[in-house]
């Protein structure tokens, strides 16, 4: 797994496909496996969860009616504007700009928090992974989905990702740094779809699943 310095940051990215981040994504990842990730996770009625690098709110929208509260954390002010647009009738669901490596919120506050696609675009995943399992309750459950590790380079430069996937023991590795338990890490439901220089691409997708002791 190598880090490589990208030829713009994730922030300007994202600032200029905010508004179009919707139909975009339909490609990358889809609502099958988004609600598949929710179902794993055996969230009570009365959840409150947060989703880091939550973007214009894909995961909250599957969320919706599984939590009392939900709270959405992203970097890019132009994603949450759009954000707060989809959920404008929502009071239940709110948003704040912030670093996945500094969320602004005390510890034990979330039965569960979930980071779809996040993972790969921070500098620092196992700190980013430590402070998600930080604002855990006791018995709370981190749920990541992200790419596999995978050899497309070029995502890199045009798509502002960090770190090409993730080897599934390494994930697994970090979450038992980050002292979390029943650890399950298995393949999502569906591929991340894209093309490049004419060829479609199917990258695979892993669910990664922890829990905070009690």
């Amino acid at each position: 797994m190598t880090d490589t310095t990208n030829s713009f940051p994730p922030n300007d990215y994202f600032a200029r496909v905010a508004e179009e981040w919707d139909e975009l994504r339909r490609v990358f990842f889809t609502e099958a496996m988004r609600d598949d990730a929710i179902k794993r996770a055996n969230l009570p009625e009365t959840a409150v969860v947060a989703d880091v690098g939550t973007g214009t709110g894909f995961v909250l929208q599957g969320l919706i009616h599984h939590a009392t509260r939900l709270v959405g954390f992203d970097a890019s002010p132009e994603m949450l504007t759009v954000a707060r647009r989809h959920f404008a009738h929502h009071p239940h669901v709110e948003f704040h700009l912030a670093e996945g490596h500094h969320l602004p919120v005390p510890d034990h506050t979330f039965d569960a928090v979930f980071a779809n696609m996040y993972l790969h675009h921070t500098p620092n995943p196992l700190a980013a992974i430590q402070e998600m399992t930080r604002i855990l309750k006791p018995g709370g459950k981190l749920i990541i989905t992200d790419l596999d590790s995978h050899d497309q380079a070029w995502m890199q430069d045009e798509m502002a990702d960090t770190w090409l996937g993730f080897e599934r023991d390494q994930i697994r590795a970090w979450y038992q740094t980050a002292g979390l338990t029943n650890i399950i890490i298995d393949c999502a439901a569906g591929t991340c779809d894209c093309s490049h220089q004419e060829k479609n691409i199917a990258l695979s997708i892993f669910v990664a699943i922890g829990q905070r002791p009690h």
